[in-house]
Protein backbone atom coordinates (compact mmCIF):
# COMPACT_ATOMS: atom_id res chain seq x y z
CA UNK A 1 0.00 0.00 0.00
CA UNK A 2 2.61 2.01 0.88
CA UNK A 3 4.42 1.75 -2.62
CA UNK A 4 1.21 2.67 -4.44
CA UNK A 5 0.95 6.03 -2.23
CA UNK A 6 4.28 7.09 -3.31
CA UNK A 7 3.88 5.90 -7.09
CA UNK A 8 0.47 8.26 -7.28
CA UNK A 9 2.81 11.83 -6.73
CA UNK A 10 4.97 11.03 -9.51
CA UNK A 11 2.64 10.02 -11.73
CA UNK A 12 0.84 13.40 -10.95
CA UNK A 13 3.99 15.11 -11.34
CA UNK A 14 4.64 13.68 -14.53
CA UNK A 15 1.50 14.59 -16.44
CA UNK A 16 1.71 18.08 -14.63
CA UNK A 17 5.19 18.57 -17.28
CA UNK A 18 3.54 16.75 -20.22
CA UNK A 19 0.73 19.01 -19.94
CA UNK A 20 3.24 22.37 -19.53
CA UNK A 21 4.91 20.76 -22.65
CA UNK A 22 1.80 20.90 -24.71
CA UNK A 23 1.03 24.43 -23.47
CA UNK A 24 4.10 25.92 -24.13
CA UNK A 25 4.82 24.49 -27.64
CA UNK A 26 0.62 25.58 -28.25
CA UNK A 27 2.11 28.85 -27.39
CA UNK A 28 5.73 29.02 -29.67
CA UNK A 29 3.38 27.43 -31.98
CA UNK A 30 2.31 30.89 -34.15
CA UNK A 31 -1.36 30.22 -36.30
CA UNK A 32 -1.12 31.09 -39.83
CA UNK A 33 -3.34 30.40 -42.62
CA UNK A 34 -2.86 29.66 -46.50
CA UNK A 35 -4.05 28.02 -49.72
CA UNK A 36 -2.49 24.91 -50.60
CA UNK A 37 -2.50 24.63 -54.67
CA UNK A 38 -1.77 21.43 -56.51
CA UNK A 39 1.77 20.07 -56.00
CA UNK A 40 2.94 21.56 -59.27
CA UNK A 41 0.29 24.11 -60.50
CA UNK A 42 3.50 26.67 -60.21
CA UNK A 43 4.63 25.17 -63.08
CA UNK A 44 1.25 26.42 -65.14
CA UNK A 45 3.09 29.82 -64.55
CA UNK A 46 6.14 29.39 -66.94
CA UNK A 47 6.15 29.65 -69.99
CA UNK A 48 6.25 25.93 -72.47
CA UNK A 49 6.37 27.17 -76.27
CA UNK A 50 8.53 25.77 -78.68
CA UNK A 51 12.36 25.59 -79.30
CA UNK A 52 13.59 27.49 -81.84
CA UNK A 53 14.45 25.32 -85.17
CA UNK A 54 16.61 27.83 -87.51
CA UNK A 55 20.44 26.85 -88.16
CA UNK A 56 21.19 29.87 -85.53
CA UNK A 57 19.37 28.64 -83.09
CA UNK A 58 20.82 25.08 -83.48
CA UNK A 59 24.20 26.30 -83.49
CA UNK A 60 23.44 28.49 -80.10
CA UNK A 61 21.69 25.76 -78.91
CA UNK A 62 24.61 23.33 -79.26
CA UNK A 63 27.17 26.29 -77.34
CA UNK A 64 24.71 26.44 -74.52
CA UNK A 65 24.41 22.53 -73.99
CA UNK A 66 28.87 22.51 -74.06
CA UNK A 67 28.67 25.54 -71.87
CA UNK A 68 26.04 24.47 -69.19
CA UNK A 69 27.80 20.63 -69.31
CA UNK A 70 31.39 22.22 -68.46
CA UNK A 71 30.11 24.56 -65.83
CA UNK A 72 28.60 21.99 -63.79
CA UNK A 73 30.38 18.73 -64.76
CA UNK A 74 27.03 16.98 -66.09
CA UNK A 75 27.33 14.27 -68.23
CA UNK A 76 25.24 13.93 -71.35
CA UNK A 77 23.34 11.12 -69.43
CA UNK A 78 22.24 13.74 -66.98
CA UNK A 79 21.05 16.04 -69.19
CA UNK A 80 18.77 13.44 -71.81
CA UNK A 81 17.71 12.07 -68.19
CA UNK A 82 17.11 15.23 -65.76
CA UNK A 83 16.95 18.52 -68.34
CA UNK A 84 13.06 19.05 -70.19
CA UNK A 85 13.42 21.52 -72.54
CA UNK A 86 10.76 24.14 -73.02
CA UNK A 87 11.34 27.35 -74.87
CA UNK A 88 14.10 28.78 -76.64
CA UNK A 89 14.74 32.04 -78.40
CA UNK A 90 16.64 34.34 -80.42
CA UNK A 91 15.66 38.08 -79.16
CA UNK A 92 17.45 41.67 -80.44
CA UNK A 93 17.24 44.43 -78.28
CA UNK A 94 19.06 47.32 -76.98
CA UNK A 95 22.55 45.61 -76.90
CA UNK A 96 22.46 43.31 -79.53
CA UNK A 97 21.52 39.75 -79.88
CA UNK A 98 21.04 37.42 -77.20
CA UNK A 99 19.72 33.30 -77.27
CA UNK A 100 17.45 32.40 -74.66
CA UNK A 101 16.56 29.25 -73.50
CA UNK A 102 14.50 27.88 -70.83
CA UNK A 103 13.97 24.33 -69.33
CA UNK A 104 12.89 22.36 -66.45
CA UNK A 105 15.26 20.17 -64.13
CA UNK A 106 13.79 17.14 -62.81
CA UNK A 107 15.17 15.38 -60.12
CA UNK A 108 13.14 12.45 -58.88
CA UNK A 109 9.40 13.98 -57.63
CA UNK A 110 11.46 17.73 -57.79
CA UNK A 111 10.55 19.79 -60.84
CA UNK A 112 12.39 23.01 -61.02
CA UNK A 113 11.79 25.71 -64.11
CA UNK A 114 15.01 28.01 -64.94
CA UNK A 115 16.18 30.05 -67.91
CA UNK A 116 19.81 30.96 -69.11
CA UNK A 117 20.13 33.56 -72.22
CA UNK A 118 23.63 34.70 -73.23
CA UNK A 119 24.74 37.50 -76.14
CA UNK A 120 25.51 36.32 -79.26
CA UNK A 121 26.03 39.24 -81.25
CA UNK A 122 27.11 43.51 -79.89
CA UNK A 123 25.82 45.94 -81.38
CA UNK A 124 28.47 48.09 -83.78
CA UNK A 125 28.48 50.83 -81.84
CA UNK A 126 28.21 49.52 -78.33
CA UNK A 127 30.90 50.52 -75.74
CA UNK A 128 29.59 48.61 -72.69
CA UNK A 129 32.44 46.16 -71.05
CA UNK A 130 35.35 48.05 -73.20
CA UNK A 131 38.01 45.82 -71.10
CA UNK A 132 36.53 42.54 -72.23
CA UNK A 133 37.52 40.82 -75.67
CA UNK A 134 34.40 40.70 -77.25
CA UNK A 135 34.38 41.62 -80.69
CA UNK A 136 31.45 43.42 -82.31
CA UNK A 137 28.92 43.09 -85.08
CA UNK A 138 29.67 39.84 -85.53
CA UNK A 139 27.88 36.70 -83.80
CA UNK A 140 30.06 34.86 -81.07
CA UNK A 141 31.71 32.06 -80.81
CA UNK A 142 32.10 29.91 -78.44
CA UNK A 143 34.84 30.68 -76.23
CA UNK A 144 33.92 34.44 -76.67
CA UNK A 145 30.37 33.74 -75.44
CA UNK A 146 32.11 32.00 -71.92
CA UNK A 147 33.75 35.67 -71.60
CA UNK A 148 30.60 37.35 -71.59
CA UNK A 149 29.24 34.44 -69.42
CA UNK A 150 31.90 34.32 -66.84
CA UNK A 151 32.04 38.00 -66.22
CA UNK A 152 27.84 38.74 -66.54
CA UNK A 153 28.44 40.79 -69.68
CA UNK A 154 25.15 41.64 -71.50
CA UNK A 155 23.20 40.14 -69.32
CA UNK A 156 24.21 36.62 -70.30
CA UNK A 157 24.16 33.55 -67.30
CA UNK A 158 24.25 30.05 -67.29
CA UNK A 159 23.07 28.57 -64.04
CA UNK A 160 24.94 26.44 -61.78
CA UNK A 161 23.06 22.64 -61.68
CA UNK A 162 24.16 20.28 -59.02
CA UNK A 163 25.02 16.90 -60.68
CA UNK A 164 23.97 15.70 -57.28
CA UNK A 165 20.70 12.80 -57.98
CA UNK A 166 19.85 11.91 -54.38
CA UNK A 167 17.37 13.64 -52.74
CA UNK A 168 16.97 13.87 -49.06
CA UNK A 169 13.46 13.97 -49.06
CA UNK A 170 11.30 11.10 -50.56
CA UNK A 171 8.21 13.32 -51.51
CA UNK A 172 7.35 16.74 -51.38
CA UNK A 173 4.53 16.34 -48.10
CA UNK A 174 7.75 14.95 -46.12
CA UNK A 175 9.77 18.57 -47.15
CA UNK A 176 7.06 20.95 -46.48
CA UNK A 177 6.17 18.79 -43.00
CA UNK A 178 9.85 19.30 -42.13
CA UNK A 179 10.14 22.79 -43.13
CA UNK A 180 6.47 23.67 -40.94
CA UNK A 181 8.48 21.73 -38.00
CA UNK A 182 11.60 24.17 -38.31
CA UNK A 183 9.30 27.24 -38.78
CA UNK A 184 7.39 26.59 -35.25
CA UNK A 185 3.78 27.74 -37.16
CA UNK A 186 1.44 25.46 -38.05
CA UNK A 187 0.82 25.36 -41.73
CA UNK A 188 2.69 26.54 -45.19
CA UNK A 189 1.75 26.61 -48.37
CA UNK A 190 4.14 25.19 -51.08
CA UNK A 191 4.60 27.89 -53.68
CA UNK A 192 7.39 26.27 -55.97
CA UNK A 193 10.40 24.56 -56.33
CA UNK A 194 13.02 26.65 -57.36
CA UNK A 195 17.03 25.96 -58.22
CA UNK A 196 19.30 27.83 -56.05
CA UNK A 197 21.62 30.63 -57.67
CA UNK A 198 24.50 29.90 -55.13
CA UNK A 199 24.29 25.83 -54.42
CA UNK A 200 22.77 25.28 -57.65
CA UNK A 201 20.44 22.75 -55.66
CA UNK A 202 16.62 22.59 -56.09
CA UNK A 203 14.82 24.05 -53.24
CA UNK A 204 11.39 24.02 -51.91
CA UNK A 205 9.80 27.36 -51.27
CA UNK A 206 6.70 27.82 -49.13
CA UNK A 207 4.81 30.49 -46.72
CA UNK A 208 1.69 31.70 -44.94
CA UNK A 209 -0.08 34.48 -43.57
CA UNK A 210 -0.02 35.21 -39.78
CA UNK A 211 -3.29 34.81 -38.35
CA UNK A 212 -4.87 38.46 -36.38
CA UNK A 213 -1.47 39.74 -37.85
CA UNK A 214 -2.00 42.43 -40.06
CA UNK A 215 0.06 42.40 -43.18
CA UNK A 216 2.12 39.81 -41.15
CA UNK A 217 3.40 36.50 -43.20
CA UNK A 218 6.39 33.94 -43.05
CA UNK A 219 8.14 32.51 -46.17
CA UNK A 220 10.11 29.54 -45.30
CA UNK A 221 13.18 27.27 -47.85
CA UNK A 222 14.02 24.13 -47.97
CA UNK A 223 17.24 22.77 -49.92
CA UNK A 224 15.97 19.16 -51.09
CA UNK A 225 19.82 18.15 -51.62
CA UNK A 226 20.88 19.24 -48.13
CA UNK A 227 18.32 19.52 -45.69
CA UNK A 228 19.43 23.41 -45.00
CA UNK A 229 16.50 25.42 -43.74
CA UNK A 230 15.23 29.23 -44.08
CA UNK A 231 12.71 30.90 -42.63
CA UNK A 232 11.95 34.69 -42.48
CA UNK A 233 8.90 36.61 -41.24
CA UNK A 234 7.58 39.62 -43.79
CA UNK A 235 5.48 41.70 -45.08
CA UNK A 236 2.54 40.30 -47.08
CA UNK A 237 2.51 41.21 -51.14
CA UNK A 238 -0.57 43.50 -51.51
CA UNK A 239 -1.72 43.07 -54.72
Amino acid sequence: MKKMIMKYPTIIFLAVIFVLAACEKDIQTRKTTCTQQGNYDYLDNYNVGVMCSSNLCNEYYEIWKELIKEKNNLSQDFIDSHIILCHSEIDSWANGISFRICYKIKLDWAIAYNCDQFIIKINKENTLYPSLDLPRDTYLTKDKIKIAVDNRAFSSDISKITNKLDLEYSDMESALNELIDFSGVNILCMNRVALDDDTGNLVLEASAQYENEENSCIQGTIDLISGDKNVNNTPCWIN
